[in-house]
């Protein structure tokens, strides 16, 4: 239980927890406006009070917490069966799998179910590219870092996941740090 409540961002289950954490504070926020305002008019007979500037100021963080909510509630995340196949690729070949990673920019939210960072090449799987790959792939391409110019690849099934990573080397120890160094760039760049 304790692993459910402390999920980072890339690990397995952190967009169904961040969707419920937002539901969670809209909810209190907009339980504290209202009761100030219901105060506000019980007590005061009037809306002209100091409190209703608290519940306004208090509305920031609600319509904040409902944007993201509304951003990430169109984000689908692998189910059980998905995952599995996931984490048996990883096993196989022997690199580390990023779950549920955001990519937000002024036209929205793009969402990626699972990538992995592999020998400086970016390996994406999306359930539904819906002839949309150009745009997950050019998203992909901010996480380029320090002169470090991954190759990116978006796939919308498992099997051709498996194919990209079979037709690329071991890396190196030097390669193995770059990895990291963009796999920390992509998990910054979203929600």
């Amino acid at each position: 239980m304790r692993k459910l409540l402390d999920l980072d961002k890339g690990e397995y289950g952190y967009a169904r927890r961040y969707k419920n954490r937002q539901i969670l504070l809209m909810f209190v926020i907009f339980s504290l406006i209202l009761s100030d305002v219901l105060v506000s008019l019980l007590i005061f007979n009037t809306r002209k009070t100091w409190l209703i500037i608290i519940a306004c100021i208090m509305s920031i963080p609600f319509a904040r917490n409902f944007v993201n909510y509304l951003l990430i509630i169109k984000a689908k995340p692998l189910n059980d069966k998905e995952h599995k196949m996931a984490d048996e690729l990883s096993e196989k070949h022997g690199f580390i799998m990023a779950y549920d990673i955001s990519v937000t920019d002024s036209e929205g939210l793009l969402f990626y179910p699972c990538l992995t960072v592999y020998n400086n090449n970016i390996i994406a799987y999306v359930n539904d590219l819906s002839g949309k790959e150009k745009k997950y792939t050019d998203y992909l391409k901010k996480c380029y870092e320090e002169g470090l110019k991954p190759r990116v690849c978006v796939v919308d099934s498992f099997e051709k996941f498996e194919k990209e990573i079979e037709r690329l080397n071991s890396p190196k120890d030097l390669q193995r740090k770059q990895d990291l160094m963009i796999a920390k760039k992509l998990l910054t760049l979203g929600l």
